[in-house]
């Protein structure tokens, strides 16, 4: 009877040629655990069902079938094909790939991070970097914490802890994951001080907001929404020139937005002309870097920041900084004709990505090229919207063949919309064609079933 419970060991599976693929991605400790759970759950079933006699290969399948399962939860390349750009949930933008060449040897070597080499001891982390930052946004000084969530809390507990901060009504937003400006404010320490109303804010109503006890004027980009129709707000020119100087004017851009072109919206350069004190953004949006928050302004406020102990608690490591570092130098050394991953994707011409579309399904039927709009994404012009196009499909069972693409070695994540699933073409590398392709055709046939 034991013996009957005791099935296969675990080593046996663990050491199995369709499981050991998978040493690489899970470790083999956590496949163990698996196996080991897995094996605990059938002699459990073999103690209350004595008709229940599984092979040694239905073992392994199934043991092999949750370690796949488990495989999905590392990170791992996927195809973005949802018609959001910079999706999120999908890593935003790509790191460039030279600037990603460049840091390697950085990474695995030994660096100065925090060494002066000219005077022979300890230096500052990422100096060179806020000069580059400094240089390329005309700002005095530049600083670099772990996100932009980070950079907004730092800004307000250096400098508006225990004190008042002016946000109007309609910059009271919420971004993604609960991320709400009263409650970083609440958490930084500073009190809220509401202005205006959700579509209307007049220089008047900061300027009567403004006590002895005034830290600063925070201004916020509404990232993921728009506010259209009778809407009005001073400029910062007009903020600036109405408030006292040593009131800070201080505005989270969020999207790092270089090109100003692509919106009417004042962004970090500009902003800064106008007499933005601090302006701080994402590294991994519009700026088509590394998630990071950068800060740009004022030196004297740059210091304190810096000073503040929290920043040993948000400051970035070698890989990011390096990252960023080269990212800048790029931009920089392309006298501003440098085109970001989303700005680069979004001056493709929408015709271009229709003949890409129909190359993927050519001789396959059932699927079709439609005309559909696209997103940024990553908070960045939100409700704006771009000509695109995508590849259209209705499988009988939507639940199925999304599944199917969700589990493949490069997992395909489209949009479902009613009855239809769509795969947007704007994100699809020209190296992935053929994959799609092959993919397409086991779709069509029939083969993702048995999957």
């Amino acid at each position: 009877m034991n013996n009957k419970f005791n099935l296969v060991q675990t080593n046996t599976v663990l050491e199995h040629e369709s499981i050991k693929p998978y040493h690489d991605t899970l470790s083999r400790p956590i496949i163990a655990d698996i196996i080991r759970d897995t094996l605990e759950k059938l002699r459990i079933e073999l103690k209350n069902n004595p008709n229940f006699s599984p092979s040694k290969d239905e073992i392994i399948k199934l043991c092999e079938k949750k370690i796949k399962q488990k495989s999905n939860l590392p990170i791992k390349r996927v195809i973005n094909a949802t018609g959001t750009i910079m999706h999120t949930n999908l890593g935003r933008s790509p790191i460039d790939a030279e600037v990603w060449d460049k840091v390697k040897t950085l990474n695995i070597c030994s660096n100065n991070l925090e060494y002066n080499i000219n005077n022979e001891g300890r230096g500052i982390r990422g100096e060179f970097l806020y000069s580059l930052l400094s240089k390329l946004t005309g700002a005095e000084d530049a600083l670099v914490v772990n996100n932009n969530a980070a950079a907004v809390f730092s800004i307000l507990k250096t400098l508006a802890e225990g004190k008042e901060v002016i946000v109007s009504r309609g910059e009271q937003v919420q971004i993604g994951g609960g991320f709400r400006i009263p409650d970083i404010l609440r958490e930084a320490g500073a009190k809220l001080v509401e202005i205006g109303t959700t579509n209307i804010v007049t220089l008047k109503d900061y300027e009567e907001a403004i006590t002895e006890n005034t830290a600063m004027i925070l201004k916020v980009h509404a990232s993921n929404f728009k506010i259209r129709g009778f809407v009005k707000h001073p400029s910062f020119k007009k903020i600036r020139d109405a408030i006292p100087n040593n009131i800070p004017l201080v505005y989270d851009e969020g999207a790092g937005i270089f090109d100003e072109s692509m919106s009417e919206e004042e962004h970090i350069k500009s902003a800064l002309k106008s007499g933005v004190d601090l302006v701080c953004f994402s590294g991994d949006k519009m700026f088509s870097s590394v998630q990071a928050g950068i800060i740009v302004g004022k030196k004297e406020y740059i210091e304190r920041i810096y000073k503040h102990p929290l920043m040993r608690a948000f400051r970035c490591g070698k890989t990011v900084l390096s990252i960023l570092e080269k990212s800048v130098i790029k931009r920089l050394n392309s006298q501003g004709q440098f085109k970001g991953y989303c700005e680069t994707l979004l001056a493709i011409k929408p015709e271009i990505i229709k003949q890409k579309a129909l190359k993927i399904i050519e001789n396959i039927e059932g699927f079709e090229v439609i005309e559909e709009l696209v997103e940024t994404g990553g908070g960045a012009m939100a409700d704006t919207f771009y000509q695109s196009y995508a590849i259209s499909f209705k499988p009988k069972d939507i639940k199925a063949v999304i599944k199917f693409m969700h589990n493949l070695d490069i997992p395909i994540i489209p949009k479902v919309k009613k009855d239809s699933v769509l795969i947007y073409v704007i994100t699809i590398n020209d190296e992935d064609i053929e994959y799609i392709k092959e993919v397409l055709i086991k779709i069509k046939n029939g083969n993702f079933l048995a999957v």
